[in-house]
């Protein structure tokens, strides 16, 4: 294969670029000697490229100081200092020159063979500028996206996330095909946080309730765990559930009933509902875990009863289609 870099400069590759960027505080070429998912976005095998940064005097190698840190944890250094008579105290940094002062010898034997390598300032300078690019483009995405939602174009909304998740070295989501993404599939799971409340939210305030919908399309657009972001800081949700908890139950509840559209589209018959069955599991959700229902009668998912302060995390299984 001739390498990507004979025909292009890396300086214009997000690939390469990204990859470089793991080098600034130190990183070992042996993590991508067989990283066949590097190779396929940088067009070449990663460690030619590495060499190329190496040639072009973007990397060098890293001293003792960074092998020990790369190797060893604190509490394995401390180990080692207290082993030698020496203070354990202080941050990683001062108990690695403080065992190298001791017995470099001891320190340079310890990383035998460990090969690695970090950016020197120019590298440094070329890493940080594409990252900052790429949070500034992240930042412009997100907020086009919520001033979409805001005014409830949904299909635009999803447009301008595959978008972006497309223009990813590594986009999000393991199979998904951002190029050609189902926009409106996508669309209508936000239709239905917009426009459907579940029962487990029935006691919230409206106004809140708004502003949650909102935060829950951004979590189910931008597959996070948390919403906050895009919540005031001061907010409430006014119940037990907390303002993650409850855009988590807006986005299992579109999940769940466009579930059972599709278990009624196929003629499926009965369904059984599922709960997780850990310490979160709250005797409500224990008590409906297995049981199977015709799919008219499956109960509402988030469980309305449930109590955990997590929220309901009931999912449903297809039993039978006869």
């Amino acid at each position: 294969m001739v390498g990507w870099l004979q025909k292009k400069d890396w300086r214009n590759s997000p690939a390469h670029l990204l990859l470089l960027s793991k080098f600034r505080s130190g990183d070992s070429p042996d993590r991508y000697r067989n990283a066949e998912y590097w190779e396929v976005v940088l067009k070449e095998k990663p460690l030619k490229a590495i060499e190329q940064f190496l040639k072009e005097g973007v990397l060098e190698p890293t001293g003792l100081q960074g092998l020990v840190d790369y190797k060893f944890k604190a509490s394995d250094l401390k180990l080692m200092a207290k082993e030698r008579g020496l203070k354990v105290s202080g941050r990683k940094n001062e108990l690695i020159q403080r065992l190298i002062e001791n017995d470099e010898q001891s320190m340079r034997d310890a990383t035998k063979g460990l090969v690695m390598y970090r950016c020197r300032t120019e590298g440094i300078q070329i890493a940080e500028h594409y990252l900052d690019g790429e949070n500034a483009k992240r930042d412009t995405a997100e907020r086009e996206v919520l001033g979409l939602l805001a005014r409830k174009e949904f299909s635009n909304a999803v447009r301008i996330l595959a978008q972006y998740e497309a223009s990813q070295a590594f986009p999000r989501g393991l199979g998904i095909d951002w190029k050609n993404y189902d926009v409106e599939s996508g669309a209508k799971s936000l239709k239905i946080i917009f426009e459907r409340t579940p029962g487990i939210l029935k006691d919230i305030e409206e106004n809140r309730l708004s502003k949650l919908r909102l935060a829950a399309a951004m979590m189910q657009l931008w597959g996070t765990n948390t919403a906050r972001r895009w919540l005031p800081d001061d907010f409430e949700t006014g119940i037990r559930l907390d303002s993650d908890a409850a855009c988590r139950m807006f986005v299992f509840h579109a999940a769940h009933l466009r579930n059972m559209a599709s278990y009624k589209e196929a003629r499926f018959k009965t369904i059984e509902v599922s709960s997780v069955g850990d310490g979160n599991t709250c005797v409500e959700c224990q008590e409906i875990n297995g049981k199977k229902y015709k799919v008219e009668s499956v109960p509402e998912l988030p469980y309305a009863k449930c109590t955990c302060d997590i929220g309901c995390r009931c999912t449903t299984i297809v039993d039978d289609f006869r």
